[in-house]
């Protein structure tokens, strides 16, 4: 099945029966998606005004940028899905004897790595997204610029809830050297994050007295 495609009725139905997927890691693409879609609406809003015009080509590479990303956060839905049916899969094999454990054993590891790293890489792309909501916060059309914040505010939990599955990927994880690189990644991403929408709130709060 693929997730992305279905109507939004449709997923929210899926996300809650009994099934685990899709979950935070799907949800939290989506999210990203969404996010992605205000800025580059705002960008549009900016671009269809003559007097921004000293910001267009800002905001073309804007809408470009959060075209791409969304694209791929919509793909990310589905490649997270997968990951954690493969780690269901990988716990279902057998391990009646040595070889068996160990087999499953490994294929659990590596089914963990790709459980972790999808949610990673939505966390990557969140990250750049709240980047490019600085600038339009700035620079963007003032009569969007609600939605801006919007965007700000759902990128950030979206990233939130996206890291917290990495995080419960990576406590099942023996590969040390992996653990590390991600966790030290998450750590920097955070920062970059909780930077952006600081200052978008700050910038809001001055152009039109938006104070979340």
């Amino acid at each position: 099945m693929n997730f992305a495609k279905l109507s939004i009725r449709e997923f929210v139905e899926k996300v809650s029966d009994k099934s685990p997927t899709p979950g935070g890691g799907a949800v939290s693409a989506l999210v990203g998606a969404l996010a992605a879609s205000l800025i580059e609406m705002v960008a549009n809003l900016t671009l269809s005004r003559s007097d921004y015009s000293d910001w267009h080509a800002e905001m073309e590479r804007i809408v470009s940028t959060m075209q791409e990303k969304r694209t791929i956060l919509l793909d990310c839905i589905d490649l997270d899905v997968k990951a954690f049916d493969q780690v269901m899969s990988a716990y279902r094999l057998p391990k009646n004897t040595v070889e068996e454990k160990e087999k499953r054993s490994q294929a659990i590891q590596e089914s963990l790595k790709q459980a972790a790293r999808v949610p990673y890489e939505t966390c990557r792309h969140l990250k750049e997204i709240l980047k490019q909501a600085v600038a339009v916060a700035q620079w963007g059309n003032i009569n969007a610029i609600s939605d801006v914040v919007s965007a700000a505010e759902l990128a950030e939990g979206a990233f939130n809830s996206a890291k917290a599955n990495v995080l419960i990927n990576l406590k099942s994880l023996k590969d040390e050297k992996f653990k590390e690189n991600l966790l030290h990644e998450l750590k920097t991403f955070t920062g970059e994050v909780e930077g952006a929408l600081k200052s978008v709130r700050e910038i809001t709060a001055q152009r039109a007295d938006i104070r979340v």
